[in-house]
């Protein structure tokens, strides 16, 4: 692993409190599966899965369907 993707590899512990935080952010539920309000660097408009992917994308012990699941392994 390099220094870059050292650097912007989030804790797990970040990782669940920010999935916490998405919770409370609206969802239009049309197919689409957007927000309706801007979380973290998304506008609203993003879709859903685009966050999930980026979440995943912080740290790859981080599986948003074990998540949703309410597993949550430790750092």
């Amino acid at each position: 692993m390099n220094n870059a993707t050292q650097a912007a590899r989030r804790s797990l512990a970040e990782l669940y409190a920010l999935w916490d935080q998405l919770a409370d952010v609206p969802v239009t539920f049309d197919g689409q599966d957007v927000l309706d309000a801007p979380f973290e660097q998304f506008e609203a408009g993003t879709p859903r899965e685009d966050v999930w992917h980026w979440f995943e994308a912080q740290n790859p012990r981080f599986v948003v369907g074990a998540v949703m699941q309410g597993i949550r392994p430790a750092d």
